[in-house]
């Protein structure tokens, strides 16, 4: 069995992010960003390569959306069975909320331990909460925490410091639940474990197992509202 490097590590971002940026954010939508690990290369590194963690840093914000939430939950699905959908945490108004700015933001990692569980730690403004699942029997190391079935912009700044991550934005409907993040195994295509054609896929999430035959990943939830 063959892994893409470039797939499997850097999950084919050059082909994952749009050209062109989001519109201005209305009372309809919001603007969301994403930033990627830590702007330290070597701890980067550590991070990615040693420690198999994923940290992604995610801001949501609207001056428009005081008082509303950023309602999140997590369906899983095994062989394409899904499980029932569930929320995230159980204090929606304290921890989901937007603040008297219209912003919220929050720190989500992702973690495969050697005992094959999958970890994913959620830390809010005030308070956290983390969610643990039970990997594909010797798959562990496999798995992703994935934003990129979307499509983002790359914001325009000055030239990136050495080892800095640039920050991905794109806006999103308000009202409307959508797949947000998935925490994912490849699929695998002539003996290659790839995640590529999941940046973007236009196959809805609950076909990935007969579009892919991907067996086990979750799905974390987004509606604004």
């Amino acid at each position: 069995m063959k892994a893409s490097l470039f797939c499997l590590l850097a999950g084919c971002t050059t082909a994952a992010y749009a050209q062109r940026p989001p519109a201005a954010p209305t009372t309809d939508s919001v603007r969301v960003t994403l930033h990627l690990g830590s702007d330290n290369a070597e701890l980067h590194q550590l991070m990615a390569r040693v420690l198999h963690i994923e940290k992604w840093h995610i801001e949501a914000s609207n001056p428009q959306l005081v008082g509303k939430h950023f309602h999140l939950t997590y369906q899983e699905y095994r062989n394409g069975v899904a499980e029932p959908e569930k929320e995230l945490v159980g204090d929606m108004k304290q921890l989901l909320s937007f603040d008297a700015s219209g912003r919220f933001s929050f720190d989500v990692f992702a973690h495969q331990n050697p005992e094959g569980q999958l970890e994913t730690q959620f830390l809010f403004t005030k308070g956290a909460t983390a969610k643990t699942f039970a990997a594909q029997p010797g798959k562990g190391a496999l798995y992703s925490l994935r934003p990129d079935i979307w499509p983002y912009y790359t914001r325009r700044s000055a030239a990136l410091a050495p080892g800095q991550q640039p920050t991905q934005e794109r806006s999103f409907a308000v009202g409307q639940k959508v797949p947000f993040l998935v925490y994912t195994l490849p699929y695998e295509e002539d003996g290659w474990l790839l995640y590529c054609k999941l940046a973007q896929s236009k196959t809805p999430v609950s076909q990935w197992y007969s579009a892919y035959h991907i067996p086990h990943f979750i799905v974390y939830n987004l509606i604004v509202e």
